[in-house]
């Protein structure tokens, strides 16, 4: 399955697709914009360097970029923890980089409904503050957070069509857990 793409300009949907054809509808739109590019499945902000031609964009698309193994997406950042910490982690089969993914993949293979639901809020919520001055964004995030479909609808009624389309769909692929406190509600329609 490949990733789809957004490129949001102005607080207007410009192009949906895979990261190539974003690129070219959004050169294509007009000289010198530089829109948001958003991973529509983790609502991950995609940096792209828009200088020069659709084709200089396109072309650094598939370049290499850095140091790291980038091929396998691997991404050096720093880690703080305490010297119990290191002790056990330098025991650890593989070393403490190897121990750390372990550790994280089992977390996120079990995550509770709970967990989940609130992992795909955040990520909505990335691409939902893209729209913070629209009128209702407060309302929209707030009934995003209480899982109220009906009051997201309402709250997002005035914004362009293409906007809300990707919104609630995002919404509605909301894993809701069935274990939930009677105090919030349920996917409400």
């Amino acid at each position: 399955m490949t990733t789809e793409y957004l490129a949001i300009h102005n607080g207007s949907l410009i192009a949906r697709g895979d990261l190539e054809s974003v690129v070219r509808k959004s050169k294509s739109r007009a000289a010198g914009i530089e829109p948001i590019v958003m991973a529509l499945d983790t609502c991950k902000r995609i940096e792209l360097d828009w200088q020069g031609d659709v084709d200089s964009v396109v072309a650094r698309l598939s370049a290499p970029s850095g140091r790291g193994r980038p091929k396998l997406g691997v991404t050096s950042r720093e880690v703080t923890l305490l010297p119990a910490h290191w002790e056990w982690l330098a025991t650890q089969r593989g070393g403490a980089s190897v121990t750390l993914r372990r550790l994280v993949d089992a977390a996120i293979k079990n995550a509770t409904a709970e967990e989940q639901l609130s992992i795909q809020q955040n990520q909505l919520y990335k691409l939902l503050s893209l729209f913070a001055d629209a009128a209702g964004f407060e309302e929209a995030a707030r009934a995003m957070y209480r899982n109220s479909r009906s009051g997201f609808i309402a709250a997002t009624k005035t914004w362009p069509a293409d906007v809300k389309d990707v919104l609630l769909e995002k919404f509605d692929a909301f894993s809701v857990p069935t274990n939930r406190s009677t105090s919030h509600q349920a996917n409400d329609d």
